[in-house]
């Protein structure tokens, strides 16, 4: 058991983050300890696993104490939110040394596992595979899902800051789970993993610590803290009593109907028939239709310039347009 403490520096450095390889390697684990949502999500998916992300899923097995850090790197800072692609760049940057390093601790376990043998063996090359098997993954089984679960983990996010700003950091960390048993003491009480947890934290990590909010955990949190080069990370499970925040409603849409509407937004500053096609991506004789309709509402006008006819905004359409932003 170790029990790790959060100083002042670390207090002022929460920040929270989203990471869909996390969501991945949560809901891979399936021995009799695993959360049922993970659990869940594997029964509905397992039929469309593509046979690339054998890698993957045979590295998350070898050992149901331990896997290696580089395979959960740090969730990078990303402007929008962070991408399958951004976790795996971070991944392709990690040393040799380093990967050599944390694969080699599972011979502290017991015999060395074969997928970990593996990748012992086949070095940078085997790496790749592996990165390739997470994205192969991620296409077949998450990617469709990804976009609506990030609204969900977003509105868990909104309700941590809403309280991290009403009640402070105490209440805060003590709503994300009951592990932080303490608030006014800021310790997190964990049971020891494989192979080993630090008695103190030492890290060269900033310092601060991570929380991302995850949809297969079921009640539980998951910790990251041995980790020398990233701040500690606890993914925790996001809360079912909040939901996103409905779509908003596009009323110009509403009032005029899809293709009529992203006529209008297409034609912006002013183009030629031609040039509405192809931003709309349609025919020439659909393109005419639209901004025949448009015109005749008095939202645009045409003028002829010699073999073209060049449309643009009147007062109503861009009134419309200032009323109706996407």
């Amino acid at each position: 058991m170790a029990v790790v403490a959060f100083g002042a520096r670390d207090l002022a450095n929460v920040r929270f983050a989203i990471s869909p390889i996390q969501h991945l390697v949560i809901g891979l684990q399936q021995d009799s300890g695993a959360p049922l949502p993970a659990r869940r999500w594997w029964r509905s998916v397992r039929s469309r696993v593509p046979g690339r992300a054998l890698p993957l899923i045979e590295l998350v097995a070898a050992h149901p104490l331990y896997l290696p850090d580089f395979l959960t790197p740090p969730i990078p800072l990303v402007p929008g939110g962070v991408s399958i692609a951004d976790e795996l760049d971070v991944i392709s940057a990690v040393s040799a040394e380093q990967v050599h390093g944390e694969l080699c601790r599972y011979a502290e376990l017991g015999p060395t596992p074969r997928p970990v043998a593996q990748l012992l063996d086949g070095g940078s090359a085997q790496v790749n595979r592996l990165i390739q098997a997470v994205h192969a993954l991620y296409r077949a089984c998450l990617a469709d899902d990804w976009p609506d679960m990030v609204k969900r983990l977003n509105a868990d996010i909104s309700m941590r800051r809403g309280t991290l700003g009403d009640q402070g950091t105490g209440r805060m960390l003590a709503d994300v789970h009951q592990a932080f048993s303490d608030p006014t003491r800021f310790q997190l009480t964990l049971q020891g993993t494989a192979p080993t947890v630090p008695e103190h934290l030492k890290r060269s990590a900033a310092a601060g610590f991570v929380l991302s909010p995850n949809l297969f955990l079921g009640g539980m949190i998951s910790p990251s803290i041995a980790s020398p080069w990233q701040q500690p990370l606890f993914a925790y499970t996001a809360s079912e009593a909040v939901q996103p925040p409905p779509p908003a409603v596009d009323g110009l849409t509403a009032l005029i109907g899809k293709g009529k509407a992203a006529a209008l937004r297409a034609i912006g500053a002013g183009c030629t028939t031609t040039e509405l096609a192809v931003r709309l991506g349609v025919s020439a004789p659909a393109a005419s239709q639209h901004t025949a309709t448009l015109r005749a509402a008095g939202m645009i006008t045409s003028i002829r310039d010699g073999q073209c006819v060049v449309h643009a905004l009147t007062p109503l359409g861009t009134g419309l347009l200032t009323a109706n932003p996407l």
